[in-house]
Formats: structure tokens, sequence, C-alpha cells
């Protein structure tokens, strides 16, 4: 060390000097899968390194499959491959059921890798509050090329009618939708660096009297009776989401 330096050693050692409580900044900083929308605190992330077990699979139709996947994904070493199946309206999905957070503005994040032939892929995000399931959703519609919303009355809400095509395989794409699960409203949609406010649309209410929480929901749906894979990685479930500025 030269002559007249301090001695950072010794009692410095142990200290933290700029202690950072943002942990999604952190996240940012490092470059990990929250680069693409810093707010908000995880409240739960799967990246299916331990398999599927964290998940809930499920599917409905013929041929249909849920898949733990080591030859793509975001993040090593898996991601699960949803294959839709052939019969019309089937469907491949994984989902997460969590405790009802507070705040309650939550946010469902998602990467998604469409392959050839991938009609639509839907985002769900659930509330059960011992009355009711109130719920709003996202959709890859890329039969129509269209990045969709359904909320209430039950109606589809185009946000973007231009997508690119998302069919190449060659990335994975995020998708996100945060509610405000106090007033069952809507807050925003984003999809990579686009970002939708969609504060005017409620969730959709259902009679429901399970018990109170929380489930995300990750389909990819047979439209037209041709198979086909999507991949998925990077789970993530957020709480404390800010409002839209």
């Amino acid at each position: 060390m030269p002559a007249d330096f301090p001695d950072w050693g010794g009692q410095y050692n142990d200290k933290q000097f700029f202690p950072l409580f943002d942990q999604a900044e952190l996240a940012a900083r490092l470059g990990s899968y929250l680069t693409y929308d810093r707010r908000g605190s995880v409240i739960w992330q799967y990246g299916f390194d331990y398999g599927i077990g964290d998940t809930g699979p499920k599917k409905v139709g013929a041929a249909t499959a849920v898949t733990l996947y080591a030859l793509v994904y975001e993040h090593p070493p898996f991601s699960v491959k949803l294959d839709c199946g052939t019969d019309i309206d089937g469907y491949a999905s994984v989902e997460r059921r969590v405790p009802v957070p507070q705040p309650p503005r939550v946010g469902f994040q998602a990467s998604v890798r469409l392959s050839t032939g991938v009609q639509q892929y839907r985002h769900y995000l659930y509330h059960y509050d011992g009355t009711h399931r109130w719920y709003a959703d996202l959709r890859l519609n890329m039969g129509d090329g269209q990045f969709e919303l359904d909320a209430d009355p039950d109606v589809r809400y185009v946000l973007n009618a231009n997508l690119p095509n998302l069919n190449t395989g060659y990335y994975f794409a995020h998708v996100k939708l945060v509610c405000d699960l106090s007033t069952h409203m809507c807050v925003r949609a984003i999809l990579d660096r686009d970002e939708y406010d969609i504060s005017g649309y409620a969730m959709i209410a259902v009679a429901d009297t399970s018990a109170p929480h929380v489930r995300a929901w990750a389909m990819n749906t047979c439209v037209t009776g041709v198979n086909s894979a999507l991949n998925l990685d990077n789970l993530i479930l957020t709480a404390a989401e800010p409002e839209n500025t």
C-alpha cells in the first residue's frame, strides 16, 4: 500500500458502507430477470431449477403435456415445456397459489418463448376473497397478432394490434399483469419494454366461497386443433406494486 494511504483492512472488513435495501434494484444491477420491470417486492419466484413440483401442472385434452426441458431456458438449467395438445380449447398450464399479500397491488410476471404454431398464451391473476373469484387475463393472441386483456364485463380488449412475430422461438418475451386486490381494478400490463395503463378496467367477478388466496396461472391454449409447444421460465409474483405514473 502506498505511504500515507489509510489501511482499509482490519476493522473495516466486516462493515457495509452502502447498504442497499431495495432488493429489486440490487437484482437489476446484477442483471437478473427483474431487469424488465423493477417495481414491486418479490414474494415468490420460480425458475424450475428444482423441477415442476413447486407449480401445479395441469393438462386438459388429448396429447397435452407439461415437461421439464433442459434444452431451452432463460436461466439455466431448465424451463418447462407446455404442449397444448390437439383438442380445441385443450391446454397445458402451471400455476401457483399464495396467501393474499399486503399491500394489495400484486403483479404476476413470466418469461415466455413461443415456438412455431403457438396460437395463444394466457396469463391469469386471480384473487379469491371468500365470496368471489376475481380475475383478469392477458393474452398473446398470435393468430390475430394481438396483445389482449380480458376484463369485466368479460370482454376482450386489444392493447396492441400489431405484435411482432413471437413464434420464431428465438427469445423469451416477458409478460406482466398488475392488479389492485383492494379495489379489484387492473393497474398495468407489460410486454417486454411496452407498458399499458389498464387502470380503467375491472377484474371479472364470479361467485366462489373458497378460502382467500391469490392464484397465478400460465397457459398454452389450443385454438385450431394443432398441437404447439411453449416454453415458460421465471415465474414471479410481486406485492407492493406502485400506482401508474
